[in-house]
């Protein structure tokens, strides 16, 4: 009967994994998943059955992510989305959330997604102080559009570092600025970070705007302008024509309590706090 191509959406805790893509030796999404699949379930016997749409560095917490794997259509047709759910749900361990499954096109690609959605804490960042809404708004503004993002990431060799930022915007909690929500089909290795570090610099008199922009204009002049914490970015959300979207209500995020000479540690179980309560939102629990 051939292969059924099942699209799944997850989220995941960044502080319990290696990162997201597979890698020898070490704990990660990929490879967690890939072990249910084909050592506990015994449901594929493929090297690689399992393809997510984004990557993530240890630390970075998952709000919603997405894979496929390919399974016989008789198996898929026996147990359906409900059996998928319960089964694999069963076997992935508490830090990864399984959110929802759906048979696909045999063409589908995760990677192919409309957009990809980031959420940088920047309040949690070492002399962060809370910047005029105006300037920053227009700190922001300076990383939308197209560009060559080379001083901005972490190259590959044979990768473009081309990339579109559709926008890039405060993220506002109570009234506050928290950090700010950037938006694009796809980034290249740690951008947003880069992005995150570039703001603060400006925002602390470290750098001036000009050299931020400079950077973003001429790719081929090396400066590095550092490389924020993984702690404070999550991947909020990825977007596909294929799949319904999952909305949330906005979380409720408290204001660090930098009395405490562990304040960030704080923030830290914060923002796994963020993530819990999106997958309680999303799954209809609450």
């Amino acid at each position: 009967m051939g292969k059924a191509r099942i699209a799944f959406r997850f989220g995941h805790y960044g502080d319990c994994f290696h990162g997201s893509q597979v890698q020898p030796d070490v704990q990660t999404v990929q490879g967690t998943f890939m072990h249910v699949f084909k050592k506990k379930l015994k449901w594929t016997n493929e090297r690689m059955p399992v393809a997510f749409a984004s990557r993530t560095d240890a630390g970075v917490h998952v709000r919603l992510n997405g894979g496929f794997i390919d399974l016989e259509q008789e198996r898929w047709k026996a147990m359906g989305a409900v059996g998928f759910m319960k089964a694999v749900g069963h076997q992935i361990p508490e830090s990864i959330s399984l959110i929802d499954v759906h048979e696909v096109g045999r063409n589908w690609s995760p990677r192919r997604a409309l957009y990809r959605t980031y959420r940088y804490r920047m309040e949690c960042m070492e002399k962060w102080v809370e910047p005029n809404l105006e300037d920053f708004t227009n700190l922001c503004s300076q990383f939308v559009g197209k560009h060559d993002w080379a001083n901005f990431c972490r190259t590959e060799t044979g990768r473009s570092t081309i990339r579109v930022v559709e926008s890039c915007r405060p993220w506002i909690s109570n009234d506050r600025i928290v950090g700010f929500e950037i938006v694009g089909e796809a980034f290249v290795w740690n951008q947003v970070r880069r992005i995150a570090n570039a703001m603060l610099s400006v925002i602390t008199g470290y750098k001036d705007l000009e050299l931020v922009i400079k950077a973003r204009d001429n790719p081929d002049v090396e400066i590095d302008l550092g490389l924020a914490e993984a702690d404070w970015l999550i991947l909020w959300s990825v977007e596909w024509e294929e799949l319904p979207d999952l909305k949330s209500e906005e979380p409720d995020i408290p204001v660090p309590d930098k009395s405490s000479s562990r304040w960030q540690e704080i923030c830290r179980q914060q923002q796994k706090e963020i993530i819990i309560r999106q997958f309680d939102i999303i799954q209809g629990r609450y």
